[in-house]
């Protein structure tokens, strides 16, 4: 799983390597320093606060996230994210020791550095140890918010901000590697995702409010700055993209559960400013509701039982779609995009279990019996969606976004395998219509 998340930050990564000619360094000699246009910070918070918009919102979906890490990765151990937090910032200092030169000197850069440590330190220590939320893993009540994750994404943003003006290849591998962090600390079962997003907005904010406190004191924007300003629009907006969303499902029968997630790594080609073709590669995880089976009367079990319902495992549902991508550009930082996708998807089963609670001699333990199992088919799969993207480097962009799916696969019901003297298993076979709109977030990078 590790090397799966890999692969996807060098497939985001690559995208950049052209923008090495289309964007060559705008590097200049202290002496010939020019003063930045006005720049407002209240657009340096935009990241933040939809990170920490997004953890708020993200609460009733934490058990979910939780449910997607133990069902398909529940052996996943690994302490590469006590490395890759600090990974970007030991980057910066390194082509600084090399004389790469960025926005800052070292000394200067050590002190930015330094004071988005203290920010972030102060702002995820009160936090923790005031909210006092219990880990996943059941250790410590001190979950909230992530601390690797600020800490990953208060250096990418330190890396960001020191090369990124140079070349966006610099921001896409810094926040690749803050990703990475976050995303391995939920699959090492230590945090929420609502903790995670926290803590990526109080890094990214915590490097912007010390280079505000710093900038201010020098009375300019860096020792070699000139800020990135878009004057035309984009010959080519093809782009790649990864994102992740909350999925909400138009079922009219409520056999799914109310919020569900989305991810999907996307990538287009436009022929020229606005039509292009391209596609996605994503997956949905769909609770149930438990009340969507009702199999027998349970006045028919017996007393000593109790609390009795059906565990019906989470839809799994993988889709692969083409189509066409029109994009218009709003102004000199701002996009607006939107597609028509077809393809193919296919469901991932599950388990259907009846649990409840006994009672033996007054001591109350929990069963679990294995009932059901079902499965999905493939099917054709139809959808569309909106993105509007705010330039945060000269090919770099977050977007946030709205799709809808619709596919309507075969699905089976029947006895679960664990009772093998039954011959004739199937229960059921019917149609199950997957209808979702999902609402997100997406970084994406153009070529």
């Amino acid at each position: 799983m590790k090397y799966f998340l890999f692969i996807f930050a060098i497939l985001f990564s690559s995208a950049f390597l052209y923008s090495q000619n289309l964007y060559p360094p705008l590097i200049i000699d202290s002496s010939y320093y020019k003063p930045a246009k006005k720049d407002t910070f209240w657009k340096h918070t935009i990241a933040p606060a939809v990170f920490v918009g997004l953890s708020v919102t993200s609460w009733e979906a934490d058990d979910n996230v939780r449910t997607i890490r133990n069902r398909y990765t529940p052996d996943f151990r690994s302490t590469l994210d006590n490395y890759t937090q600090y990974a970007p910032v030991a980057t910066v200092f390194a082509l600084k020791a090399a004389g790469v030169k960025g926005r800052n000197k070292i000394g200067r850069s050590a002190i930015n550095w330094g004071g988005g440590m203290l920010i972030m330190g102060g702002l995820v220590n009160g936090l923790k140890y005031s909210t006092k939320v219990m880990r996943p893993d059941g250790s410590t009540k001190n979950s909230f918010p992530s601390g690797h994750t600020a800490t990953a994404f208060m250096n990418a943003t330190f890396m960001h901000k020191e090369y990124g003006h140079i070349n966006p290849l610099y921001s896409v591998l810094g926040y690749s590697m803050a990703t990475y962090t976050g995303v391995s600390r939920s699959l090492n079962n230590r945090h929420w995702l609502s903790d995670i997003l926290a803590g990526a907005g109080i890094g990214i904010l915590s490097t912007e409010l010390s280079y505000l406190i710093i900038d201010q004191f020098y009375k300019n924007k860096g020792d070699f700055f000139i800020p990135f300003d878009i004057q035309e629009e984009l010959e080519n907006p093809s782009f790649v993209s990864i994102r992740l969303g909350q999925a909400f499902f138009l079922d009219d029968f409520k056999s799914f559960g109310k919020l569900g997630l989305e991810g999907a790594l996307e990538s287009a080609y436009f022929f020229n400013r606005k039509w292009g073709i391209g596609g996605e590669a994503g997956f949905m995880h769909i609770p149930f509701e438990h009340e969507a089976i009702d199999l027998f009367e349970w006045n028919e079990l017996p007393l000593d039982i109790s609390n009795q319902q059906m565990d019906v495992q989470s839809l799994g549902f993988a889709s692969l779609m083409v189509g066409g991508y029109y994009n218009k550009v709003l102004s000199s930082k701002f996009l607006l995009q939107g597609k028509v996708l077809t393809g193919i998807g296919t469901g991932i089963g599950g388990n259907i279990d009846f649990i409840a609670d006994k009672n033996e001699n007054g001591t109350i333990s929990e069963i679990n019996v294995p009932f059901l199992e079902y499965s999905v088919g493939t099917s054709w799969v139809v959808g569309g969606g909106v993105s509007f993207t705010g330039m945060v480097a000269p090919t770099m962009g977050l977007s946030l976004y709205a799709d809808y799916k619709y596919a309507n696969p075969k699905a089976k019901i029947s006895i679960s395998k664990y009772y093998e003297e039954i011959e004739d298993k199937l229960l059921d076979d019917d149609r199950l219509p997957i209808s979702s709109l999902t609402f997100g977030v997406k970084l994406i990078s153009f070529f």
